[in-house]
């Protein structure tokens, strides 16, 4: 995601309601922008998917309100796209508030992700397919009124959001199925040479010859 301060989304820059995100993306980017207090960005702030982005996710460019995301962000999970492009804007909305008397991802950045319901995490790891990777399904619990989401292994329809419910909502949860990717165990070299010599040691004991009478 890198070190840039700077914020848009864009192919060709556009405005947030005429970027190509999809519609709920739009809607939860001025959600956002309403809680932190800075709902003007929603008329000035710029987003686009960027070929040039190559060692990020995104980019946001403060000072020219452009927030960049790399194209391979459209064919992710839609938690990872929102999480990343949650990151971008909070870096906007803190120039916003702080302009360069904050730091990239100091206390008022992190204090915005928590509220958007994010951890604030400075890089996220990625799980890269493989051949020798297998998938599961995990689900994602999503809270609509304050964007908190939690995954788990099953829905879990009993779950309620605590805050909300505090707050007098009644802390229902949006349940998406997802697919994650599991990297397999490798096996340990030690183990391996183990197997190895046993698969060696019983064809050999196979293939004595028998004694003769």
């Amino acid at each position: 995601m890198g070190t840039a301060r700077n914020v848009v989304l864009a192919s060709a820059p556009m405005s947030l309601q005429n970027s190509e995100l999809p519609q709920r993306l739009q809607k939860r980017v001025a959600h956002w922008l309403s809680r932190w207090d800075t709902p003007s960005l929603a008329d000035t702030l710029r987003i686009e998917f960027s070929p040039r982005l190559r060692r990020a996710f995104g980019r946001c460019y403060q000072e020219e309100q452009l927030i960049r995301l790399t194209p391979s962000l459209r064919d992710s999970q839609s938690h990872l796209l929102a999480e990343i492009l949650c990151h971008e804007a909070a870096h906007a909305a803190v120039f916003e508030l702080y302009g360069n008397a904050a730091r990239p991802h100091g206390s008022e950045w992190e204090e915005l992700m928590r509220m958007a319901g994010f951890e604030p995490r400075v890089r996220i790891p990625v799980v890269v397919r493989s051949k020798d990777a297998e998938s599961r399904i995990v689900y994602l619990h999503h809270c609509p009124n304050c964007e908190r989401s939690r995954h788990a292994a099953r829905p879990m329809h009993r779950w309620r959001c605590r805050t909300c419910l505090t707050e007098g909502s009644d802390g229902r949860l949006v349940i998406r199925r997802e697919e994650a990717a599991r990297k397999k165990r490798p096996v340990a070299p030690e183990r391996r040479d183990r197997k190895r010599a046993a698969a060696s040691k019983s064809s050999l004991a196979g293939s004595k010859h028998p004694r003769p009478r």
